[in-house]
């Protein structure tokens, strides 16, 4: 009765509820890290991150609208906070065409096993699978993907599986049905690649294979997502200067939410954010996922202008443009003639240059060509950008907005022309601005450039963004 009695005083129970506590911090301090119980939904993903300056920063920007990130970090500090966020990281793993069953279940499986030295406990959360590929049923590949997906499914039941896939599983789906139901029964997300060029705008696919993979698996629809092709250097799809890419993107995100089978589909997956102009492109897919998935909406986000807004965006010709000379030379050039630099911009030749473009050589003075760009909402953010090349490396170049009275609204420059920043020595110069009346001039010039140096421009584009007034 005695020692009943003492627990009544407030110095005793201070002292036991002190040794529950701490018993209790010790435990928990020793459980393993809470396990990733479902995919998020919306899964929105965007590929390529990486540990390169400025990637992580940039990235911290798209979270929450983001929601999975896929990349090779061995940041744990990112990742321990990306869960904190509710975040997911997905390591990227290779499917070698024609690997063996024990290669792919050793490449799967390692990021389940590193623990980042230890300053991560229980190792990745995620895995992002690169790629199932087009082996049809029946064929011995076939059967070690499905086999290797079986088994990293049994070995790991709390861990994230995330496998994309090449265009042939959704365009030709009957022919590969034994990978999407091993999709469906051992992966949690599978992420369909439909990269649309802006060319080559075949929308219809988006209903087309998402009723193919419904017929394969009822269950499996609900669990893919479509892949959007957003890579605007290399190999790329923003390929047309007559359409606003922006704008192409919108309306995929419009077709994917309208359609009544496709909008089964729990969110999109982004390829790539390294090959993307990162200043603008992650941030628009952030607020186009966050539009229409975190808010469910089935309006158009943009404006629904498809065409952007430089009249002659190539220059065969000079109409629409206004070339000022400072005692140099400004004026077209042919292809043909300069060997030195390629037509194009990208890796497989599809955002051709035309027969011509403008070179401009630096004389006493800067010279300037401008165009006007008519029919803007002042409402709105817009996006302008123009390719250059130099005849000498890390030349200087500039791309300039000018509002009412000649008042700079945006401008960039660089002293990379003619380095190789993006591909075949052309680099891009891209602005932001919100325009002050429903036309602005946009200007190239060579303030930069070296004495008695060349530039050559081409693939002169603007196209409006998102509302000014929001984030």
């Amino acid at each position: 009765m005695a020692s009943c009695l003492s627990l009544q005083t407030p110095d005793v129970w201070r002292r036991v509820i002190g040794l529950v506590v701490t018993a209790l911090i010790v435990t928990l301090s020793h459980l393993p890290p809470e396990a990733v119980a479902a995919a998020p939904r919306p899964f929105i993903c965007m590929y390529g991150h990486s540990d390169n300056a400025g990637v992580t920063d940039a990235f911290r920007k798209l979270v929450p609208r983001i929601n999975v990130i896929e990349g090779t970090s061995r940041n744990a500090m990112f990742i321990k906070e990306l869960r904190r966020r509710k975040c997911i990281y997905a390591a990227h793993v290779n499917s070698p065409p024609g690997a063996s069953l024990d290669e792919l279940v050793k490449r799967w499986r390692a990021p389940f096993e590193d623990d980042l030295g230890g300053k991560l406990p229980g190792g990745y959360d995620a895995i992002a699978i690169d790629e199932l590929r087009a082996d049809k049923d029946g064929s011995p590949q076939s059967a070690i993907v499905c086999e290797a997906l079986k088994r990293i499914r049994k070995a790991y039941p709390d861990k994230q599986i995330y496998a994309a896939a090449t265009w042939q599983l959704g365009r030709n789906s009957r022919s590969h049905t034994e990978q999407l139901k091993a999709v469906d029964r051992y992966v949690d997300v599978l992420m369909l690649e439909v990269y649309l060029r802006e060319s080559r705008p075949a929308y219809g696919y988006i209903a087309n294979w998402a009723g193919q993979i419904q017929a394969i698996s009822p269950g499996l629809l609900s669990k893919t997502v479509y892949g959007l092709g957003i890579a605007q250097r290399g190999y790329l799809f923003d390929d047309s200067t007559s359409l606003s890419f922006l704008a192409h993107l919108d309306h995929q995100f419009h077709v994917i939410r309208r359609d009544r089978r496709s909008r089964l589909m729990p969110g999109v997956m982004f390829w790539a954010y390294y090959r993307s102009q990162t200043e603008v492109l992650p941030e628009y897919l952030a607020r186009l996922s966050q539009h229409y998935f975190h808010k469910g909406k089935m309006t158009r986000y943009g404006d629904g202008k498809a065409k952007q807004l430089v009249g002659n965006p190539q220059l065969e010709d000079v109409t629409g443009w206004k070339l000022t000379s400072g005692g140099g030379h400004i004026g077209l050039f042919e292809y043909k003639s300069v060997s030195s630099i390629e037509p194009d911009h990208d890796s497989n030749g599809w955002a051709g240059h035309g027969a011509r473009g403008l070179r401009m050589t630096r004389g006493e003075r800067p010279s300037r060509a401008s165009t006007t760009l008519s029919g803007l909402d002042p409402g709105r953010v817009h996006v302008a950008s123009a390719w250059v090349h130099s005849d000498s490396a890390r030349n200087g170049a500039g791309l300039r907005i000018l509002g009412r009275e000649g008042r700079v609204l945006a401008e960039q420059s660089t002293q990379r022309a003619g380095t190789g920043s993006q591909w075949d020595k052309w680099t891009r110069l891209l602005v932001t601005f919100v325009p002050d009346g429903p036309s602005v001039t946009l200007e190239l010039h060579d303030t930069a450039a070296r004495p008695r140096s060349t530039l050559y421009w081409d693939y002169v584009e603007a196209e409006s963004a998102w509302p000014a007034e929001q984030r």
